[in-house]
């Protein structure tokens, strides 16, 4: 579900991965608390929904890249905008299964697979800050909202997979190419029913619709500016943004308007840019619910062993996957070679990585995690072997090897992560200078073509299956400035491969398809694949909690106890 810095091994986005353009940084603001609306909230009061309680949630991330859905790819900005924006179909609490949520029941889907029919849900509103209500959400702000996600126009960047997720709509590529300002596929036909008509059935189609990037906003207030847009964020959600000190912390608060169940907590409070072993001692102390991170490897044994840590501790093997990026097409990159990644993927200890990480996390040798629905474990890809490494560099013209750069973000993890690499690329020439960065300006730096030759990095899956593990980071579609292919790959025959597989109806046909996707890419070695890492998360004694499957963190439905 995006991008993710590799500390919490999940650092792999949950994406995700984590990948992913973010937009340009939040600015520090500031809202005061919701006043009552002028308008009676849909259904029932705040008091019925939850407590008059503060949850609390830590991240070693420095910031929220942005809360503009649109173009919000990492793991820390998700959490957030999922508080205050909504989509029409999304997932039930602590599941996989998709329900309706601004749409009132499923849609109804032609039976060739390529027609979905929406029903809008009555009585919602968009809310301000202030929990004043801006107006009431339309069908024209569904059209709107699909058609701004694949708008060229969006400013710094355009979305990071406006063509990957919903380019397969009937006239989407008209408005990826600004020859269009409206998809004739995304149809508004009456003052409730909104119809989708794809090119070509795809069986993800629904999950994509369940990603943030879908959600409605009202787009009379969310223009091209993404960065005005994140700055005073108008949704239907639950929660409301009531201050934001940039690196510091956000606080979001229940909204008095909202037409659902309220959230479980009065207030949500992110604290943000805390170092790792901190962070543990505040959760220990009850003075923080939930560790966004990961617990870190040097203190992670005795947790995990100390007994009254018992219903506190909770392990997730995520579907997730880190890995290290190559510049594949820079004009004067080394990886350019195939031979040159290839030698990298060999020459890298994976187990060595795994002790690092304290034993959280399975080798990856491919590109799909083991949790996956359709897992191939046939796929052999890339083992350690430092000898074939040395061969290969030879044969790419590097028998002295060159030096480079490896981008990564900060935390303790990912610096003993990527120093494992860095010893293991010196055997066989490869010179590493590492260099760290805060999250907000590593995302910055890696989604510009070419700045960064290698990145340690993760991905979290934004939806349960092989083709997230494809289009959003290995698709020509998205190795464009602002996307989270950072490698830089572009091969059309996979693409083509991606789409047949992606609109085949039969499952196991479509697994099989996807596993040849996955040999004939890892021939190419695009990124080298390290680990598929299993999130260990602390938190406090006061909540109930339950990590998403697929996206790790759902908070408005995380009960708080007095």
């Amino acid at each position: 579900m995006a991008m993710r810095g590799v500390r919490i091994l999940a650092a792999v986005v949950t994406g995700m991965l984590v990948l992913t353009s973010c937009g340009a940084e939040t600015p520090a603001t500031s809202t005061a608390s919701p006043a009552a609306s002028d308008q009676e909230p849909a259904t029932s009061s705040p008091s019925e929904g939850g407590s008059e309680s503060t949850l609390s949630i830590g991240w070693e991330e420095s910031g929220i890249d942005t809360l503009d859905p649109a173009i919000a790819y990492d793991y820390v900005s998700w959490p957030a905008i999922q508080l205050i924006f909504e989509t029409l179909v999304a997932y039930a609490y602590a599941s996989s299964e998709l329900e309706p949520r601004l749409a009132e029941a499923m849609p109804e889907i032609s039976a060739d697979g390529t027609v979905y029919t929406f029903t809008l849900r009555e009585g919602v509103d968009f809310v301000r800050a202030d929990g004043t209500v801006h107006r009431a959400m339309t069908v024209d702000d569904v059209v709107a909202s699909l058609n701004r996600v694949l708008s060229p126009n969006l400013t710094p960047t355009p979305s990071p997979v406006g063509e990957a997720f919903f380019g397969n709509i009937v006239g989407a590529a008209e408005v990826l190419a600004g020859e269009a300002t409206e998809a004739s596929g995304i149809e508004a036909v009456d003052e409730r029913t909104v119809r989708i008509t794809l090119r070509q059935p795809d069986g993800t189609f629904l999950n994509k619709m369940a990603t943030p990037f879908a959600s409605v906003v009202p787009t009379d207030l969310m223009g091209d500016d993404t960065a005005a847009a994140s700055d005073d964020p108008v949704g239907t959600g639950p929660y409301l943004l009531a201050e934001h000190r940039t690196g510091e912390e956000a606080r979001f608060v229940r909204n008095p308007a909202y037409w659902g169940t309220p959230g479980e907590a009065s207030e949500i409070v992110f604290r943000l840019n805390m170092d790792g072993n901190a962070l543990v001692q505040e959760v220990e102390a009850n003075r923080i619910d939930i560790m966004g991170t990961t617990i870190p490897s040097g203190v992670w044994p005795t947790i995990r062993d100390d007994p009254t840590y018992e219903g506190r501790i909770h392990e997730l093997t995520q579907l997730a996957i880190q890995y290290l990026t190559m510049d594949t097409s820079g004009p004067d990159s080394p990886f350019a070679s195939l031979e040159v990644r290839q030698a990298v993927s060999y020459a890298i200890d994976r187990q060595n990585l795994i002790d690092v990480f304290a034993g959280r996390a399975d080798e990856l040798r491919c590109i799909y995690p083991p949790a996956l629905p359709g897992f191939n474990p046939g796929c052999e890809g890339y083992g350690y072997d430092p000898e074939a490494a040395r061969e290969l560099m030879a044969d790419a013209g590097f028998e002295d090897g060159f030096a480079t750069k490896l981008y990564t973000d900060p935390s303790e993890d990912s610096l003993a992560m990527t120093q494992s690499i860095q010893q293991d690329l010196a055997e066989i020439g490869i010179e590493v200078e590492i260099v760290p960065q805060a999250w907000e300006v590593l995302l910055e730096t890696i989604v510009v073509p070419h700045e960064a030759p290698m990145v340690y990095i993760g991905w979290f899956a934004d939806y349960p299956d092989p083709s997230n593990f494809y289009d959003p980071i290995l698709s020509c579609a998205s190795a464009v400035e602002g996307g989270v292919n950072i490698s830089w790959f572009c091969d059309e025959e996979l693409d083509a491969l991606a789409a047949e597989a992606n609109a085949e109806q039969d499952e196991q046909a479509r697994f099989e398809l996807y596993a040849e996707l996955e040999r004939q890419a890892m021939e190419q070695a695009p990124f080298a694949s390290l680990l598929s890492p299993t999130s260990t998360i602390l938190v406090s004694d006061r909540v109930d909690f339950h990590q998403h499957p697929v996206w790790t963190f759902d908070l408005a439905r995380v009960p708080v106890r007095d």
